[in-house]
């Protein structure tokens, strides 16, 4: 099956000799950049290389599964792990799902962005760029703290309080 239209994506139904790949169709020059319509590859599985790579292109592999447990072994297969999603209603799949995927942003009836800035997160496995500087956080990492007290009133203070004796309360009791 080959549907394609002037503002919908191409469906190519995956056979095994494809490999998972769409070798044709590419436009452009290749020194100025090649671009390519995007391409929906059905029936992919973890022998084809499109399923077990990671990839920032406008094609998509499509697997499918027949339970929850099956689509979160395909979903950890590839050894990712940037985010990933859950389409239901009902709460207990949310929390087995976001128990046992290996992404490190999970969300729920919601697309995976891949990019949170607001929080600490780099990436889990194969995937992202290794580190965790993004979010309030990094300021930790990047900034030298120092404080300063300056007492301008020309006397030595006794341990930043200017008492002669603390007498304590021997008949304080909680």
């Amino acid at each position: 099956m080959d549907r394609a239209g002037p503002h919908r994506a191409r469906v190519v139904r995956h056979r095994a000799d494809h490999g998972g790949r769409a070798a044709e169709g590419f436009a452009g020059d290749p020194e100025a950049g090649l671009f390519y319509h995007p391409v929906i590859v059905d029936w992919v599985g973890p022998g084809d290389e499109l399923f077990m790579n990671e990839t920032f292109g406008p094609i998509i592999g499509v697997a499918r599964y027949r339970t929850l447990d099956e689509a979160i072994a395909l979903a950890n297969a590839p050894g990712y792990g940037l985010s990933a999603s859950i389409y239901t209603a009902d709460p207990a799949k949310v929390f087995a799902f976001r128990r046992r995927i290996s992404a490190g942003m999970v969300s729920v009836n919601n697309s995976t962005s891949g990019a949170e800035a607001h929080l600490p997160f780099g990436g889990n496995g194969r995937s992202g760029n290794g580190s965790r500087q993004s979010g309030m956080w990094v300021l930790d990492q990047f900034t030298r703290w120092q404080s300063m007290n300056w007492d301008t009133s020309g006397r030595l203070q006794k341990a930043q309080m200017d008492v002669l004796e603390i007498a304590p309360d021997l008949g304080f009791r909680l």
